[in-house]
């Protein structure tokens, strides 16, 4: 338990920095990035110490006090807590919960591997494509199932990001659970 704290309080103190090194993005000010930063750490450290759900499978983005919750987890159980949470969380406007229920159970190391493999190829093929801001877009790969999420500035954007992502060599699926800004 010791350690989780370490590691929740660790995560606040990074994110809570990287605030101050952002840079705006369309039409934000300093103050809407931090709020946001803010946000995003207080879900991912309540997440973290709830025994209910898996905070380190759950990537939280928050773009002007819209929280969206992505990736991959072992239960319906799971996505409706993770949801309670971050809706619970001061200065939340609305929580988008694209969380998937994983199928299979539990992978074998071998399958992890692959996944980290083709999660790494995706977001290599995101960041040369020029129409894609890939440093905004959240990549999650379970078994071959690539969920994209975050939030993009425009269709075109978006619709860049699926195509890219649909090419690479091993991706079965896309789930496309980005919102334009």
């Amino acid at each position: 338990m010791k350690m989780k704290m370490v590691l929740v309080f660790s995560l606040a103190l990074i994110l809570t920095a990287l605030a101050g090194c952002a840079a705006s993005g369309k039409h934000r000010s300093t103050g809407e990035v931090v709020d946001d930063t803010s946000i995003a750490a207080s879900i991912k450290s309540s997440l973290l110490a709830d025994a209910d759900t898996d905070g380190l499978n759950i990537d939280v983005e928050v773009d002007r006090n819209r929280v969206q919750l992505n990736g991959f987890v072992d239960s319906q159980a799971q996505v409706t807590r993770a949801g309670e949470i971050a809706r619970g969380i001061s200065g939340v406007a609305s929580v988008e919960n694209n969380l998937q229920v994983s199928d299979g159970g539990n992978r074998m190391t071998g399958e992890y591997v692959d996944d980290k493999t083709l999660q790494a190829r995706v977001k290599a093929a995101l960041a040369e494509d020029p129409t894609v801001k890939s440093m905004k877009i959240d990549v999650e790969v379970n078994r071959g199932e690539v969920s994209l999420g975050g939030f993009v500035d425009s269709n075109a954007a978006r619709n860049a990001a699926v195509a890219t992502t649909s090419k690479v060599d091993g991706v079965h699926k896309v789930v496309n659970n980005l919102t334009v800004r």
